[in-house]
């Protein structure tokens, strides 16, 4: 663009063209001898090939685009300095028609092996472990969606079609933000197949492309998937990142994990579909094909999926706008706010489109497994279930491993033994088991263990005083859930090859290999919290660390020490309690740290909190809860709680 003189007859959009179009079509026609012979070199002088549209230009006569030409070919000559070359970019697929393609040409058919989506991400959980070393993060991927329609009788579904083994040279055709082709799901003797189709003119010895419309949540990846189509309006990646900023923020505020939760729970305790449920999912596109089979719980939690991804849906423009225009502001002064406008609607639009394809990948997988544990998926029984009074007796006070008979496994070491009988005497006192309300005297009952708690002497190694705040924090919690583990299973083997590895990890393998892979006991739950990532092999995993604090509350040990010396870790002074609340009241929906004096349970067997409370209630923690944390004397401060508050 530097080389064109100004006071040519060519607008900027025209000079684009001129690259994009006339240079890159005559280049890729001049390098074709080099197509498979494995010699491409990494550069190629640009002089010959301006120097040949400019004899074409002659001979048709075009003076206006010699002109343009020779004032390249000037500046060439005149600017040693300067490197005009062209850069290696890699395969594609070059137009080889003599006449080209029109408009909406039939181009190549999109051919590979076909994956149900669950045994796809099996797959790539296998890759992902034999890849783990890897220092690149940019995806080896010939891969893509094969989508039923919305519109279709059955309804939306999908499956993959992986070109890396099996294939024609579709797979081969590159990326580009400002492509000529476009992949379409058409029927053909009664069967979907993906179509490539031109959108515009395509000539002879024009590169073809259409845009992967791909997307990821990582970052690191979208930096590394770095594109090379040399458009004007190159994005600068071949990846969409759907993963930060304004295309989560909607999901971040409305759809935390207390807020997933609330959800599941609603469609367990129900267990039915309503006439509403089936219009929502209708209207989305989802039918048969996807729902067919699946127990009422996990049917009725997809609608109300659906209700939030249409939710955010009608927010996701507005936030969207916000981050774009901030972002360009820094660097346009003028900005067609129009324009803006549409970008932001076609972004939402993407994201939207996203959301269901992760939900349809979520119920083929969860699917898939209980199948494999219950045979028939219709059989499996909710993954959460509320526990009753006498269940939530059982497990907070007088139970085998209830919180009260873990604290008095943690107490006996620090107390005269008669002080523990005393106190275990009155506990059984307090058992609110044959109370009328058994809510409220289970209140009532953890509230008087609280004091009483609150009134032993502490150690640095017995902290009572954190061991009544904590017992405060069950006494108002209002419900209690437990988790239906179901069984774990081990799929039948997928094979991987080294070419499946990608050419950087193909070494690690000397030959084809298998890999099973094991889903734990809570992997459906997880997976079904986390719908909208498909990138974690274990989501029950995610899933226990994500709920510490928020949703599962921490062990009474936590407070207990058994190390002869304090520890960093074992601070519990006002800061930690200061901490504590904020996270409660502010970021309710975030985990707590484990670097703190609480620990938690790998897997509880039961998990209920004031914040998941409140959510399911739609209203703010207890005033009554709160203020008596904040305004409790302090009964004990050590050393370190002190050097830890300066």
């Amino acid at each position: 663009l530097d080389s064109m003189p100004e006071d040519v007859d060519w607008p900027s959009a025209e000079k684009h063209v001129f690259i994009e179009d006339v240079l890159l079509r005559v280049l890729n026609k001049q390098v074709r001898q080099y197509t498979g012979s494995g010699s491409t070199p990494m550069t190629y002088p640009l002089k010959p090939v301006v120097e040949e549209v400019l004899a074409i230009s002659k001979e048709e006569h075009d003076m206006r685009t010699a002109k343009l030409c020779e004032a390249v070919l000037n500046a060439i000559d005149n600017r040693p300095e300067d490197n005009y070359v062209a850069y290696r970019k890699g395969l594609g697929v070059v137009c080889n028609k003599k006449d080209g393609f029109t408009v909406d040409d039939f181009v190549v058919e999109f051919l590979g092996e076909v994956y149900p989506a669950w045994k796809w991400f099996e797959k790539q959980d296998g890759i992902r472990s034999l890849q783990k070393n890897s220092k690149d993060p940019a995806p080896e991927f010939y891969n893509i969606y094969l989508e039923r329609p919305k519109g279709d009788a059955d309804g939306y579904d999908l499956v993959v079609v992986d070109a890396m083994h099996k294939a024609n040279y579709a797979s081969r055709i590159c990326h580009s933000c400002r492509p000529n082709c476009e992949a379409k799901v058409t029927a053909v003797d009664g069967q979907y197949q993906i179509g490539i189709y031109s959108v515009r003119p395509i000539g002879f010895g024009e590169e073809i492309t259409f845009d992967y419309n791909s997307v990821t949540e990582s970052k690191e990846e979208y930096e590394a998937s770095v594109c090379l189509c040399g458009s004007q309006v190159c994005r600068g990646s071949y990846l969409n990142l759907t993963g930060e900023g304004a295309f989560q923020k909607v999901l971040k505020e409305w759809h935390g994990l207390l807020d997933k939760h609330h959800l599941l729970l609603q469609a367990c305790e129900l267990n039915w579909v309503s006439e509403e449920d089936y219009i929502e999912l209708g209207r989305a596109g989802l039918g048969s094909c996807l729902l067919g089979g699946l127990p009422d719980w996990l049917v009725a939690y997809s609608a109300r999926l659906i209700r939030f991804i249409n939710f955010e849906r009608t927010k996701l423009p507005e936030e969207i706008l916000k981050h774009n225009l901030e972002e360009k502001r820094k660097y346009y002064a003028e900005i067609s706010l129009e324009m803006e406008k549409t970008d932001a609607e076609i972004q939402a639009e993407g994201v939207y489109n996203q959301r269901l394809q992760n939900l349809a990948l979520t119920l083929d997988k969860v699917r898939y497994v209980l199948r494999c544990v219950f045979g028939d998926p219709k059989k499996a029984p909710p993954p959460l279930q509320k526990l009753s009074p006498q269940e939530m007796v059982s497990a907070v006070w007088n139970g085998e491993g209830s919180l009260v008979s873990e604290l008095l496994d943690c107490i006996a070491p620090h107390v005269d033994d008669r002080i523990l009988l005393d106190l275990k005497s009155k506990i059984r006192a307090h058992d609110p088991s044959d109370s009328g309300n058994v809510e409220k005297e289970l209140r009532r009952s953890l509230l008087w263990l609280r004091d009483e708690v609150r009134n032993l002497p502490c150690t640095y190694k017995s902290r009572h005083d954190a061991a009544a705040d904590l017992i405060h924090i069950y006494a108002y919690t209002k419900h209690f859930f437990k988790i239906r583990e179901y069984k774990a299973v081990t799929s039948t083997p997928v094979y991987i090859s080294p070419l499946d590895l990608g050419p950087k990890c193909a070494d690690k393998l000397s030959g084809v290999t298998e890999y099973c892979k094991t889903y734990g006991e809570n992997y459906c739950l997880g997976q079904l919290i986390y719908w909208h990532n498909q990138a974690s092999a274990e989501p029950d995993r995610v899933l226990a660390r994500a709920s510490r604090g928020c949703l599962s509350l921490p062990e009474i040990s936590s407070f207990y020490a058994k190390a002869q010396k304090p520890s960093r870790q074992r601070v519990y002074g006002p800061r930690t309690v200061r901490f504590m609340l904020a996270r409660m009241e502010k970021q309710p929906q975030r985990p707590w740290p484990k670097d703190r004096i609480w620990c938690f349970k790998s897997s509880p067997k039961f998990f209920g909190s004031p914040m998941l409370d409140a959510v399911r209630s739609n209203s703010p923690l207890e005033r009554e809860m709160v203020v008596w944390l904040k305004n409790r004397p302090a009964i004990f401060q050590a050393m370190w709680d002190r050097e830890m508050m300066c």
